[in-house]
């Protein structure tokens, strides 16, 4: 407004002390000065503010500044091959988010099963020092630190090579299906929900980004089909770590024990020389021969049909074709209400009603299998017709289980076939996502180029001469174990 103010006035009037005593009073000004005014507290303690990581179940990238746009732009133009934008894409992803080591094994592992180089650190040279940090940009500075290429040249064949890019194709979508089939079960071991939910998430946050900053639109499709896939696969194998302790379930269990099965001999009190009232047998799995003989027969009275009852009476039961085969889950039936009442009034081989648990149905249809082994099956004509119209068969498994299977789920059974026409199982081989895919891409874990051996074979003359070449080989390692670690006096 133009008017100075004597802040040495104003803050003396307003500390009770009037103008003119302040004029009078020199010494008050002075120490008013010295007052320093007290910092209101946020309320926040500064040791409880932690960075995001990008993971927050509702975090969202900052809004893209205009230069940000304009980077982007270039970085991401569609008139640069996929391969670059690709690999742009995944070094400023992994640069914008803090991966710890589990989220980062993740996300290393789903990126080499897609064809990219990520197995360390391209910079070894410790911190950044000053001046460079000072003089780099953040970008200058992320591509130093990248540990994630897509190079021409490369010496693995399970890299991508822009130079043969006839050999690959880009599928989003199929990497995902293999990765949450194979990798995610069997090489970072996700057992617990949380591991699974983890590891989606991951995956998930990665294609979200992917979607949110333009790097592939003609790529879009796929990358949402890819982002479906981790909500299927929470679903999936959640499901089946739930439900896979469980199985076979009481009644398959019961009809292998009583019809010669893989359970008749794992109960010891089925055994001549011990009886069913042995304190030890609780500790055996299955069941002892009445138990089982209880839950199979009364199976068999609800479920079973009339011919199926009297034919078990008549002709007794027995295996007669025992197989094993993969399956595909087509249809599930829960057990009824009235079903589940009528069951709770049935008694075991003890007397006590409610033990045994009510059944329901799965229909299955044969599947292909995992592709794992592949068979010669080119004369199987057996095989053929089995795919071509897949027969339903159904199994009958208590209803508990049922409950926390989803259609579309595969399994590999070990399955026996009845004279009464009833089939059971008791053996689980292996259990599969409902989009189980096995890609070429994982035959190459573990694979090392060949290396030209410079040894000398074994002759005529020498025939010792391979036995001598790995004995050296064998010293010279014994040698290095003794210098890394001490010869152990």
């Amino acid at each position: 407004s133009g008017i100075v103010t004597d802040t040495t006035i104003v803050n003396a009037e307003v500390n009770g002390v009037g103008a003119g005593n302040a004029g009078e009073n020199g010494d008050v000004a002075t120490e008013l000065k010295k007052k320093k005014k007290k910092k209101k507290s946020s309320g926040i303690n500064k040791k409880l503010k932690v960075n995001p990581t990008g993971f927050e179940e509702f975090y969202a990238d900052p809004p893209t500044t205009p230069e940000d746009y304009q980077i982007e732009s270039d970085l991401y133009d569609p008139d640069r091959d996929f391969h670059q934008r690709i690999e742009t894409c995944i070094q400023r992803y992994r640069a914008r988010r803090k991966l710890d080591s589990v989220r980062s094994n993740i996300f290393s592992k789903y990126l080499i099963l897609g064809g990219i180089e990520a197995t360390g650190k391209s910079f070894t040279g410790g911190a950044l020092d000053k001046e460079t940090l000072e003089s780099a940009t953040a970008e200058e500075i992320a591509a130093v630190q990248a540990t994630d290429f897509v190079r021409s040249g490369v010496k693995n064949a399970k890299y991508y090579d822009p130079n043969e890019a006839e050999k690959w194709v880009v599928d989003f979508e199929g990497i995902a299906k293999g990765f949450f089939s194979r990798t995610v079960p069997n090489r970072i071991g996700a057992d617990t929900d949380e591991e699974i939910k983890q590891a989606s998430a991951v995956i998930r946050n990665f294609l979200n980004y992917v979607l949110q900053h333009n790097v592939c639109p003609e790529y879009i499709e796929d990358v949402m089909a890819a982002r479906r896939i981790c909500d299927r696969a929470e679903k999936d194998l959640m499901a089946i770590n739930s439900f896979r302790t469980e199985l076979p379930g009481d009644f398959n269990v019961a009809a292998s024990t009583v019809c010669g099965g893989f359970y008749q001999s794992m109960f010891v009190a089925t055994q001549a020389w011990q009886s069913d009232s042995d304190p030890h047998a609780a500790a055996n799995v299955g069941f002892s021969g009445a138990q089982a003989t209880r839950i199979f027969n009364s199976a068999l009275a609800f479920k079973g049909t009339d011919k199926q009852f009297y034919d078990s009476g008549r002709e007794g039961v027995y295996i007669i074709k025992t197989e094993t085969k993969f399956y595909e889950i087509v249809e599930i039936e829960r057990a009824s209400t009235k079903f589940v009442s009528e069951m709770a009034m049935i008694k075991d081989h003890d007397d006590v009603a409610g033990t045994i648990k009510p059944l329901g149905i799965i229909k299955v249809k044969v599947w292909e299998g995992p592709g794992l082994d592949p068979e010669d099956t080119s004369d199987d004509e057996e095989h053929e017709e089995a795919l071509k119209e897949p027969q339903v068969d159904s199994f009958w498994l208590e209803d508990h289980i049922i409950r926390l299977m989803n259609p579309g789920l595969k399994l590999e059974l070990v399955v026996h076939e009845l004279n009464i026409g009833i089939k059971f199982f008791d053996l689980i081989l292996g259990l599969y996502c409902s989009f189980h895919t096995y890609l070429e891409n994982e035959k190459l874990n573990g694979w090392k180029e060949p290396v030209l051996n410079d040894r000398p074979p074994p002759t005529e003359d020498d025939p010792d001469a391979e036995e001598r070449a790995e004995h050296a080989i064998m010293d010279r390692e014994l040698e290095e174990t003794e210098k890394t670690f001490g010869d152990g006096k």
